[in-house]
């Protein structure tokens, strides 16, 4: 049976569907991993890089700042120990000391960080070179017996070269240090767009956190709350209620037993409720058969009265009326007739009745055209006309009349029967209204006309306000029946066991 399918508000949520909670936590995880260390990899990596280049500037800075030192310090006290004779020449301190000199040009010009600072480096070697040659030409006045007086002039010519050569050297600081600054500067400007980025990195993750736990916890709470829900509406009762796929697969299983559980209770209760129906509809038609033998024995007692006064042409007329009346009663063994049946079925019954109560019977008949066509379930309007008679008209010793009415109300048949007769108080009214509810088929006094008529009207048109009753004391009593124009269903066929 087709079913309602529920959501939170109602309606399709459209959403797209979850492989599953686990995988769902798995792609979390990796996020989560991912995002702790990608950033960590590459943020020690770029430092790592930068801080190797930042510490080789500062060894650079140190290191020219050691060879100034030994330029000013200790250049010209070697050579003027050998030139003093404190040292002798052929010991080679002096070379020894520009070995070591040129050691350390050879370091800076390895780690130069610009070509202006190798350039100054080629500068100071050239330099140095100079000075080694200058004490060469002492070495050779010393062997040649020359007077100390030569190699203080080179001494002194050695000395301002030596100058020359810390001057290069600081300016090979100067530069270097301009360099460490600028790098400090980077440095200090990557720290903060690192930052930056770090936080806005780690607030985005910090939101798609928070995003798929909410949708985690939707994709879990929402179903389950669905699920919950149409449980209650089925322990209410409500069997129409289908849930929808959930967005996570570890609930569809879960999800499809309950809706064909749902299902399977619907047709369960479905085929029930018929069966109880196609009962009360058999009982309907065990009344309905009560009905007639009880008219068919009252008109044949007025033939015979007919026919002993030799009234034969209204034995005639009574005879066809009764055939008529009797044969739009069987229909066929259908449920169903048109208006224009049932019209001429009340008809029938009316001239039979005028014929037993002659000139105290008045009655009119007034339908619609429009609504002759129209169908309708049969032996409606003589029971409420035999009603009338029986309760209405019978008990008051004036002339009684009986209107008949039938019109179309947008999709509503709108059948009306009136009569003249004693009527009844209010008391009697709301009795006999509670007695069309709480019928007792087992208590014979309270008949069942009426009954048959409102019980039927609510089995077969589903409708609980199909037949109501208006009636004043002394004034007359008016059933109106209001029945929707429905296309009359397959006829339940009823075995003359069921029917009694």
């Amino acid at each position: 049976m087709a079913g309602e399918t529920f959501t939170i508000d109602g309606k399709a949520t459209g959403r797209p569907r979850t492989n599953s909670i686990r995988k769902t936590l798995r792609v979390t995880n990796i996020v989560i991993i991912l995002a702790t260390l990608v950033p960590f990899l590459l943020s020690t990596l770029y430092y790592n890089i930068t801080l190797n280049q930042y510490e080789r500037i500062i060894e650079n800075v140190y290191n020219a700042n050691s060879l100034s030192r030994l330029l000013q310090d200790e250049i010209y006290i070697t050579i003027w120990d050998v030139v003093s004779g404190k040292t002798r020449f052929e010991d080679n301190t002096q070379y020894a000391l520009m070995d070591r000199i040129k050691r350390r040009l050879d370091g800076l010009e390895n780690n130069a960080n610009s070509e202006g600072d190798s350039y100054l480096i080629r500068v100071a070697r050239n330099t140095l070179a100079t000075i080694e040659k200058y004490v060469d030409r002492i070495g050779g006045n010393i062997a040649d017996g020359r007077p100390v007086q030569d190699n203080e002039k080179i001494l002194g010519e050695i000395s301002s070269v030596g100058e020359l050569l810390y001057d290069v050297i600081q300016k090979f600081v100067a530069a270097e240090t301009e360099i460490a600054h600028l790098q400090n500067t980077r440095i200090q400007r990557s720290l903060d767009l690192m930052t930056f980025f770090q936080t806005a990195f780690f607030a985005s993750i910090l939101a798609f956190l928070f995003r798929n736990y909410r949708q985690l916890n939707r994709s879990i709470s929402d179903p389950i709350y669905r699920l919950k829900t149409m449980a209650s509406k089925i322990a209410q009762g409500d069997l129409s209620i289908r849930v929808e796929k959930p967005e996570i697969s570890e609930l569809d299983e879960l999800t499809d037993s309950l809706n064909i559980m749902a299902e399977k209770l619907g047709e369960l209760l479905e085929q029930n409720i018929q069966k109880q129906q196609n009962l009360k509809k058999a009982e309907m038609k065990a009344l309905q058969a009560q009905i007639a033998p009880h008219f068919m024995y009252n008109t044949l007692d007025t033939i015979l009265s007919l026919a002993e006064d030799g009234q034969n042409e209204d034995v005639v007329t009574t005879t066809l009326a009764l055939s008529n009346f009797f044969r739009l009663s069987l229909n066929k063994g259908r449920d169903w007739v048109s208006v224009a049946e049932e019209k001429a079925h009340v008809e029938s019954y009316l001239a039979i009745q005028k014929m037993r109560y002659g000139a105290i019977l008045e009655y009119e008949v007034d339908f619609a055209e429009d609504a002759l066509k129209e169908p309708m379930l049969k032996i409606l309007l003589q029971p409420l006309v035999e009603n009338a008679i029986y309760h209405g008209i019978k008990m008051t010793r004036r002339c009684g009349l009986i209107k008949l009415s039938c019109e179309s109300q947008g999709g509503v048949l709108v059948f009306k029967v009136e009569d003249n007769g004693l009527g009844m108080d209010r008391a009697e009214l709301e009795r006999l209204r509670m007695n069309l509810s709480h019928f007792d088929v087992s208590n014979p006094e309270m008949g069942f006309g009426l009954y048959n008529v409102y019980k039927r009207i609510e089995l077969y048109y589903e409708i609980e306000d199909g037949l109501t009753v208006e009636s004043e004391y002394n004034k007359g009593c008016t059933v109106t029946l209001r029945l929707p124009t429905i296309r009359p269903p397959v006829p339940v066929q009823v075995s003359p066991l069921e029917g009694g």
